[in-house]
């Protein structure tokens, strides 16, 4: 019985590819991240000794090569102190080895003082570039970005966004319009690649909110503390699948190319077609332009054999990207959310529940679930004391409507004003309270 998580399964079916003849080694090693020689030894393992291959032999030890711990803490302190302020990574690591601390590379010690700001590193001047060449397969990289750009030309009341994939070996486009961009929408677009493609391989954005915690992010650094994940990047960790954050647009540059030709063509499209509405533009996309797409724009990828995987056995795509909130269950099997309040049934309640939270999940396609660990419950609404009893002299008798009310305006001589002349900070000449401080306005 072998425990094999998903990277060793990816791993498999890589090595079962090669084996069959589908990948060459080199393509092999490169979808692995493995050097090509390393790669072969670990094929001539595979055919030798089976599947047991992909499961290294260290798990769950602690590494050979790791530095001690608290080693860090104690460089760093060193490099904040007055004496070796002024200390570059290479003298200092000399300094550590020479005072017996440890002995630290330049490099690992040049990275800890940047993550501290103990260092700046040197600016590079501008070097030559060249364009970046297509992935070799489909779904090994898939590039995603938003465009707010005047789609329908005020034809239509409110303005829309769109939201693309296009997949980098292929050009291959999926695209759709939504009011805004928001979490919700890029987590729809997500979920409908997954489904209809199974797992890319890597997944390149911008660094929006939807995608990287921007808050607090220096401070966590800074205190070595664990980066916060957003709700699709924790979801993409537990579906193996890469997150990459540009660090400018230029990076991206063939999902900027794509926005750059859209707002030209699409824009036109939708004028010839009269399109006015949202739902409209989004069927002409489906029924007109990403067939017209496919056909004139996409290219052959270099590699026959694609890069997607297929989902994890059982996996739960609405469950893995929606909206969590918690709630602690009372000792009468009750909890409350959004001001109301539920009752667990008996048929559902476990002794272990009280005191103990309930998730909560807001599902893409607008349910609300209610799982207590793995299980999902059926909790049952309570209506308030105020529902529950109505008043007798209005039971049968509808509502009246109020008359609408006069506004009070105070005397010219009321005591309210005579505080609210006072300016700020200064004491209240009113009359003495009986016990307290003294009112001072605001």
């Amino acid at each position: 019985m072998l425990k094999l998580n998903q990277a060793d399964r990816d791993r498999l079916v890589i090595l079962h590819q090669v084996q069959q003849g589908q990948l060459t080694m080199g393509e092999g090693a490169r979808r692995a991240g493995l050097g090509e020689r390393h790669f072969r030894r670990v094929v001539r393992r595979f055919e030798a000794e089976g599947d047991g291959v992909v499961v290294h032999g260290l798990r769950g030890q602690h590494s050979n090569n790791a530095l001690p711990q608290g080693l860090r803490e104690r460089a760093l302190e060193k490099a904040r102190d007055p004496l070796y302020h002024d200390f570059g990574p290479t003298l200092l690591s000399e300094h550590l080895a020479r005072d017996g601390i440890a002995e630290v590379a330049p490099s690992t010690l040049r990275r800890w003082m940047i993550a501290a700001d103990l260092w700046e590193p040197a600016r590079q001047g501008k070097r030559h570039r060249r364009r970046r060449e297509r992935r070799a397969a489909f779904g090994e990289l898939v590039l995603m970005d938003t465009s707010i750009h005047p789609w329908l030309e005020q034809r239509c009341g409110q303005e829309i966004v769109l939201i693309a994939l296009i997949d980098d070996a292929t050009s291959r486009l999926r695209a759709r319009f939504f009011p805004r961009d928001t979490g919700a929408a890029n987590r729809q677009m997500i979920v409908a690649y997954l489904c209809e493609h199974g797992r890319m391989g890597s997944l390149y954005t911008d660094q929006a909110s939807h995608f990287k915690v921007n808050w607090r992010a220096k401070e966590r650094a800074e205190n070595d503390e664990p980066e916060a994940l957003t709700l699709i990047r924790r979801a993409l960790d537990a579906l193996e699948i890469e997150l990459i954050l540009a660090l400018s647009p230029q990076a991206k540059g063939r999902v900027e190319r794509l926005f750059k030709t859209l707002q030209d063509r699409l824009v036109k499209e939708l004028r010839v077609a009269k399109v006015t509405s949202m739902e409209d533009a989004n069927r002409f996309l489906d029924e007109k332009f990403l067939p017209f797409w496919d056909a004139r724009f996409t290219v052959a990828p270099r590699e026959t054999a694609d890069a997607l995987r297929p989902l994890p056995e059982g996996v739960d795509l609405l469950r893995l990207f929606a909206e969590t909130d918690e709630r602690v269950i009372r000792e009468d099997f009750t909890f409350r959310y959004a001001n109301r309040h539920f009752q667990i049934e008996k048929g559902e309640a476990e002794p272990r529940m009280p005191r103990s939270r309930i998730t909560i999940e807001h599902r893409l396609d607008g349910s609300t679930q209610y799982r207590w660990r793995e299980t999902y419950l059926k909790p049952t609404p309570l209506l308030s004391e105020r529902n529950r009893t109505p008043l007798p002299e209005t039971v049968g008798k509808p509502t009246p409507e109020s008359p609408p009310g006069r506004v009070h305006k105070p005397a010219p001589d009321h005591p309210w004003r005579r505080y609210a002349q006072k300016p700020r900070g200064v004491m209240s000449a009113g009359p003495p309270l009986r016990s307290g401080p003294a009112l001072i306005t605001p």
